[in-house]
């Protein structure tokens, strides 16, 4: 009789970089009540950890946005979203 095992080989799980990365220091975000909030900036993204938590990122910072704060500040690097033609982010969407 022959007998032949086969092991599974599940492809290497890679998480995004921004895993490791450090929160924005106090004091760089400023609050806003207009459009203009991260969550508008051309620089926001989000991506997830190894945990599937959520982390909303500042690509020009290189840092973590604190959960809330993209709704209600941006920073002095804030950049209109060219994305598209219709008005809207379309991670806002």
């Amino acid at each position: 009789m022959f007998t032949h095992s086969t092991q599974k080989v599940l492809p290497k799980k890679r998480y995004a970089e921004e895993d490791g990365w450090e929160y924005l220091e106090e004091g760089t975000l400023k609050l806003s009540r207009t459009a203009y909030v991260c969550m508008t900036c051309v620089h926001f993204r989000y991506s997830c950890d190894r945990h599937c938590h959520t982390l909303l990122i500042c690509r020009a910072h290189q840092r973590l946005i604190p959960q809330g704060s993209h709704l209600t500040s941006r920073c002095p690097l804030w950049h209109k979203n060219y994305e598209g033609k219709s008005r809207i982010c379309p991670d806002a969407a």
